[in-house]
């Protein structure tokens, strides 16, 4: 099978796959690499019947967000390698119940040195959650997604 080239935005995709809301959602446009961003509100974008007969034409692929639980995994697995037993101790509590991803933050907020660690480890995960979406849907980006920090 060959494979749709594109040139992708990677913070685009980086937004689609992990912003999580119960309206609207995001959309790859498979005629120019756009990443089509839909709200239900009327500011410039996409109706939803255009948005219906983009995903009936082939020409939009839904950006399903990467499950909560994905990331929660990627923080599980960061607080196990934190070296200090005390701030592993800190976030692994961080992780128990509701509103752990706020907690792991805010305990991340006065360690800076693991806090950027954390980023760079996350900012990882993205890229290849992001390669991987891509070859699932047949699509090879012209761009590689870029390297930030925090």
């Amino acid at each position: 099978m060959s494979r749709k080239r594109l040139s992708i935005d990677s913070d685009d995709l980086e937004m689609a796959l992990t912003w999580r809301n119960d309206e609207g959602g995001h959309y790859l446009d498979l005629a120019t690499g756009e990443v089509v961003t839909w709200t239900g509100h009327e500011d410039g974008e996409l109706s939803e019947d255009e948005i219906d007969a983009g995903l009936a034409e082939g020409r939009l692929l839904a950006i399903e967000p990467l499950p909560s639980s994905v990331e929660y995994g990627w923080m599980q697995e960061f607080a196990v390698s934190v070296a200090d037993p005390s701030l592993q101790k800190l976030l692994e509590v961080a992780l128990d119940g509701s509103g752990a991803f706020r907690r792991f933050k805010g305990v991340l907020a006065d360690h800076r040195a693991e806090r950027e660690r954390w980023f760079a480890v996350r900012g990882e995960r993205l890229r290849e959650a992001m390669r991987e979406w891509l070859e699932g849907n047949g699509i090879e980006a012209t761009t590689e997604p870029r390297r930030r920090s925090g």
